[in-house]
């Protein structure tokens, strides 16, 4: 989840089509993930990211020496596609949305389509578990316990799965580059829900809420 992969991952999406095809194949994604809410697109982080992308340049030249990219790849249209990707806006509400389709398995919990197959979904949580947080994902997973992904605007979107999926939005980084007080959310959360990976281990203090068990009444 840093730039070499997801400039490799641009290389294989829709290989064959046309940039644009491509690119509207990728906002369609977005759509039915957020439960029919389009994504924007931002074309003055396009053309800065196109401008000012000399490390993306270098690492796409460097990878092409190595041969990570399928045979016949055109370099340039792939960096061209991920710069478009780099591109998309959305809002809060959108990347809870997004978020809970991944707890729930790939289907929208909104409209009840599936949307991302089972395997898909898995793949996805693994990657947000070990590596989305930068340099901060190992402790992260040892202090949350949560797949969650963060992005340099100050966005984080977590996923609890089979539960929920939520996104905080505050700019002010750490050295980093996570949400400081995204992070701190998520610290207030799993220290009041046992949503961490590990809290419903057999013998494990019942110490905290778990908003999955229907309290009785009367």
């Amino acid at each position: 989840m840093i730039n070499a992969g997801a400039i490799a991952t641009s290389s294989l999406i829709r290989r064959g089509a046309s940039v644009a095809d491509r690119f509207d194949h990728v906002m369609e994604q977005w759509r039915l993930l957020a439960g029919g809410q389009k994504a924007g697109f931002s074309n003055a982080v396009y053309l800065s990211e196109r401008d000012k992308g000399d490390r993306n340049y270098a690492l796409g030249y460097f990878m092409k020496e190595k041969r990570v990219f399928p045979e016949g790849t055109d370099l340039l249209q792939t960096l061209e596609f991920y710069f478009q990707c780099c591109s998309i806006e959305t809002s809060c509400d959108r990347m809870a949305a997004i978020a809970a389709t991944l707890a729930n398995g790939g289907v929208c919990p909104m409209t009840g389509e599936r949307v991302l197959r089972f395997s898909t979904v898995r793949n996805c949580l693994s990657l947000m578990y070990s590596c989305g947080m930068y340099d901060f994902s190992g402790e992260f997973a040892f202090t949350i316990g949560l797949p969650a992904k963060s992005g340099v605007s100050g966005g984080l979107m977590v996923v609890v799965p089979n539960v929920l999926g939520l996104c905080t939005w505050s700019p002010r980084l750490d050295p980093l580059g996570n949400s400081v007080r995204g992070i701190a959310f998520c610290e207030e959360l799993v220290g009041r829900f046992n949503f961490h990976n590990y809290d419903n281990l057999v013998g494990s203090l019942d110490s905290k809420r778990d908003p999955r068990r229907r309290m009785l009444l009367g």
